[in-house]
């Protein structure tokens, strides 16, 4: 308990750093330029914080829910940040329904955490797309961004101090939010660039 609340006082001590130092220079000329910025730290230290109660309550409550639905409601509820990061996200539909017995705001929380991870990651292109096979789904989040060491791909979301993708304790959360749907997340490098987070779950 004490070494996480450790991670957790480092991984906000960084965008509370930020958001002081550019406090220090605000002025009446220069205030609209930083606003942005500081408000962006502040929910980032507050998104850890959040991520962090989330981790050690975490409930899951399953129903039946419909993933063409979920992915549309994401790319809506989205829109305005990608669009203000000058992101591009491409979602495949398929015509047929698909059906998961999941918990619906904890898996949209999952998309939200591998999205922002890929924006951390310098990506421009997100792309999601996913395929059936014997009773499972396999979802696949595509990004152009950084690659990662291969060394540490197998270190990601075993532990808060993990910090080879973007917020640690957010893929932490998700790992964990996926194995308690008995599935299975990884991550792996693209051959040109990039990263592809794998999701297989069941479904109904």
């Amino acid at each position: 308990m004490k070494n996480d609340l450790y991670v957790l006082a480092h991984e906000m001590k960084n965008p509370l750093c930020v958001a002081s130092g550019y406090l220090e220079m605000l002025n009446s000329e220069n205030i609209s330029k930083y606003k942005a910025i500081i408000k962006e730290e502040i929910n980032n230290s507050l998104e850890i914080l959040n991520n962090y109660m989330e981790y050690n309550k975490l409930i899951i409550n399953r129903e039946e829910i419909d993933l063409n639905v979920l992915l549309t409601d994401i790319k809506k509820s989205m829109k305005e940040y990608l669009t203000s990061k000058g992101i591009n996200l491409k979602i495949d539909f398929y015509d047929d329904d698909i059906y998961l017995q999941a918990d619906y705001h904890k898996l949209k929380q999952v998309f939200y955490n591998i999205i922002k991870n890929s924006i951390e990651s310098k990506s421009k292109n997100i792309h999601i797309s996913y395929q059936t096979l014997f009773g499972k789904i396999r979802i696949k989040i595509k990004n152009d961004g950084e690659k990662i060491m291969e060394d540490d791909l197998d270190k990601i979301g075993n532990n808060f101090s993990s910090k080879v993708l973007g917020n640690g304790i957010g893929t932490t959360l998700s790992k964990k939010i996926i194995e308690m749907h008995h599935g299975k997340i990884k991550y792996q490098n693209n051959k040109k660039y990039g990263i592809s987070v794998i999701m297989t779950l069941s479904l109904s």
